[in-house]
């Protein structure tokens, strides 16, 4: 017998009232535990468990078998360096099209389950256990010595 996963979804501080839905709607089909962050957002999910906002969402990752997220780029590194499989989707509520921009680079190299369409979702979440992701290693932080190369350039 196959045993539940977890499934955490966020959205941050923005508004992702259509994620939010689909996700409750996804939600009443699974047998799984389904947990969502719902920001600022007017949706209240009817099918599954919610809040709107926590001091930190690490201890939600850390729980998580699967994590939904809206397209932020903070979000994406902070779920994947924690080995997360992530399914991300892009916030069309957006001004621009930064997150496009983001979700192309981290699917184009495998980190990350980039969902265009809020209705490929249920597919992705049953996709998502078998598909092979490669490991997100964050690049080494630099700034300390760019700091350091500028302020000896000064004297």
């Amino acid at each position: 017998m196959e045993s539940r996963r977890m499934i955490f979804v966020t959205v941050g501080t923005s508004d992702f009232d259509l994620l939010v839905q689909k996700m409750d709607q996804v939600a009443s089909s699974l047998d799984d535990e389904v947990l969502i962050q719902i920001g600022y957002g007017q949706y209240i999910p009817q099918n599954c468990e919610y809040f709107r906002f926590a001091p930190s969402l690490e201890p939600y990752y850390d729980r998580a078998d699967i994590v939904v997220a809206q397209g932020g780029v903070a979000t994406i590194i902070e779920v994947l360096t924690k080995g997360k499989t992530l399914i991300s989707v892009e916030n069309t509520t957006c001004v621009d099209s930064h997150q496009t921009e983001i979700l192309s680079a981290f699917a184009e190299e495998n980190f990350l389950i980039w969902c265009r369409d809020l209705e490929a979702l249920p597919s992705l979440l049953e996709q998502a256990p078998t598909v092979e992701l490669k490991s997100y290693a964050a690049p080494p932080c630099t700034i300390g010595d760019m700091i350091r190369d500028f302020l000896q350039e000064l004297t």
